[in-house]
């Protein structure tokens, strides 16, 4: 008997199904003065996480022929939907979707919690920074990798939406690199804002130090 053919939504080989829009839905974003946005999602990607594109249109007519600015953002509950000062993504997301209003392009909002990790593990990573262990040493006492995330999702988005040369929003070099070897042409990196708190100091290091961000970090946290 011929098994029958996979759903619409599961995972393919995305050498051989590419990517497409599945739906467009208009919202208006109060985070970025009810701006009218799409959320837009995809059919075909790579792997089975429900990521989406907030895609904003620019706020005036492009005087050049700029590339569109686009920010790979990870989800992170604690800190884009509660605010936590633990990390630095509610602000990050905050500073892209500001850009992205201004002048036009996309955040890829990927379900990528705990660079991969999930949330009940990055929470277990959380107790042991407390005592005293850098993120990543944490994420590898828990039998876990540094980063487990992969952008090929990202890039097959990006493909879908006919966004193949873009200025990237970030301080991260692994989105570049895998973003470029996917076949995405990146005309400018735009260093995202570094946002210190006390909270924070110890683990925006480690990603400096460790991890390979290109950030700037100041001598103290701030109070």
């Amino acid at each position: 008997m011929t098994p029958p053919p996979p759903p619409q939504d599961a995972p393919q080989d995305p050498q051989a199904v590419p990517a497409t829009v599945r739906a467009r839905v208009p919202v208006t974003l109060a985070r970025v003065g009810d701006r009218s946005a799409g959320l837009i999602t995809f059919h075909h990607l790579p792997d089975p996480g429900e990521h989406f594109a907030i895609v904003v249109p620019a706020a005036a007519a492009p005087q050049d022929a700029e590339a569109p600015l686009v920010r790979l953002h990870s989800e992170c509950l604690t800190g884009d939907v509660l605010g936590s000062a633990r990390c630095d993504c509610g602000p990050q997301l905050d500073e892209a979707l500001h850009h992205i209003a201004r002048h036009g392009g996309a955040v890829l909002y990927l379900r990528q919690e705990g660079r991969g990790i999930g949330l009940y593990n990055k929470l277990d990573t959380y107790v042991l920074q407390s005592q005293d262990h850098d993120t990543f040493t944490a994420n590898r006492m828990i039998g876990r990798g540094d980063d487990e995330r992969d952008y090929a999702a990202a890039a097959a988005m990006l493909h879908a939406l006919g966004l193949t040369r873009i200025r990237l929003l970030t301080n991260n070099p692994d989105k570049v690199r895998e973003l470029r070897a996917h076949g995405i042409e990146i005309t400018r990196v735009v260093p995202t804002g570094v946002y210190v708190t006390a909270e924070n100091a110890r683990y925006l290091s480690a990603k400096a130090e460790l991890g390979g961000h290109t950030l700037a970090l100041l001598q103290e946290a701030a109070a």
